[in-house]
């Protein structure tokens, strides 16, 4: 898309080239062009993995409209982000999210027989992670959070005070690949050492950001305000030292060290099978939709008791997106304590309504 200038240019308002911040005119479409030539390479692909695609004539999912509305403002960036998100669900059989952060991305600098190479690599390199029972995705981020706990438990403690789980702040880093989080100079240096490092550079990545942003994050008393943090968004983060920092101290923290395998098979037997057999019983008992319920987009990762709906961080710090009955006063828990203990709420849910209805029966 670069080497097009008219259109990328049609871009520049939109979220996607937000985190640009002048990197685009400071380096040059051609020694941007070049570097990322290099990355197919450094993910492990040869010339013989990039083929030509055939598309197919799969039906577009209704989602992939309102992803492509979302991130361009050019027709044919839309009509080409739509066309690969419809193959690669084809491909993976699945869809998450993260999977247009990158894949829009991506478009920026590559075409798409390149851009799909790449992201069907990084699939093979996380998997599990881009579905919507993205099971890869819970057990790393509980696998991070037990690393997190043992380099840092003052900071695991505080998480857990403010009632933060591991699959709520990772989401953006994981399956997102830090696109819409950091300035495109820091994140093609992250997206780099991912390609070289895969699932193990995350965990450096996250631990390093946890270090850097510690005393803030501990001060911080409000669970918005730390989720803000670990957004890194503009309004916390406002030197962009503190990027640098963080990718300059990822090569600190030695992951060789832990025995993932085993970590992980005991993350899941604690954290994740309890949850995934109660998130089936939400799904057969028709309570819940697998969208947050504010936006019917992004993984829901709060469950309110009194409005009996399930939404995302992003809907819950946008006032707009909030509907009118929700107040800061409704109990609100999170998607784990939810998922684990669904009969009881739903038990709730329905002790209410029988009430509700008994009291309507006595009105005169």
């Amino acid at each position: 898309m670069l080497k097009h200038k008219e259109q990328w240019e049609k871009e520049l308002d939109t979220s996607l080239l937000k985190m640009e911040k002048g990197f685009i005119k400071n380096q040059g479409i051609e020694k941007i062009s070049e570097r990322v030539a290099k990355w197919p390479a450094l993910a492990g692909l040869t010339a013989e993995d990039i083929k030509v695609i055939e598309f197919g004539d799969q039906k577009p999912d209704e989602l992939f409209y309102r992803d492509a509305d979302r991130t361009f403002a050019d027709e044919t960036n839309k009509k080409e982000l739509i066309q690969i998100l419809t193959y690669l669900k084809h491909q993976f059989g699945d869809y998450q999210q993260g999977l247009s952060f990158v894949t829009s991305f991506f478009m920026l600098t590559m075409d798409s027989k390149e851009n799909i190479a790449l992201m069907v690599k990084i699939n093979n390199m996380l998997p599990g992670f881009w579905k919507h029972e993205a099971i890869g995705f819970g057990t790393s981020a509980f696998t991070f959070y037990h690393i997190l706990s043992e380099t840092n438990p003052k900071i695991t403690d505080h998480l857990s005070k403010n009632l933060i789980d591991a699959g709520t702040f990772c989401q953006r880093w994981f399956l997102g690949l830090c696109v819409h989080l950091l300035p495109f100079e820091y994140l093609f240096d992250f997206i780099e050492a991912f390609l070289q490092g895969g699932l193990e550079y995350l965990y450096q990545f996250g631990l390093s950001l946890f270090h850097v942003l510690e005393d803030r994050i501990l001060l911080a008393n409000n669970p918005n305000t730390i989720f803000a943090l670990l957004r890194l968004d503009e309004e916390e983060i406002t030197d962009a030292k503190i990027f640098r920092q963080i990718l300059d101290n990822t090569s600190k923290y030695d992951i060789k060290k832990y025995d993932l395998k085993a970590i992980d098979a005991d993350v899941y037997e604690r954290h994740l099978k309890k949850r995934i057999e109660s998130a089936h019983k939400v799904i057969a008992q028709a309570v819940v939709i697998d969208d947050c319920q504010w936006c019917n987009d992004n993984l829901p990762e709060f469950y309110c008791v009194d409005c009996k709906q399930v939404f995302c961080e992003d809907c819950l710090n946008d006032d707009s997106k909030v509907p009118e009955d929700h107040t800061d006063a409704h109990e609100t828990i999170s998607m784990e304590e939810y998922e684990t203990n669904v009969d009881k709420y739903t038990a709730k849910s329905e002790e209410v309504e029988s009430l509700a209805v008994t009291l309507q029966d006595l009105t005169v």
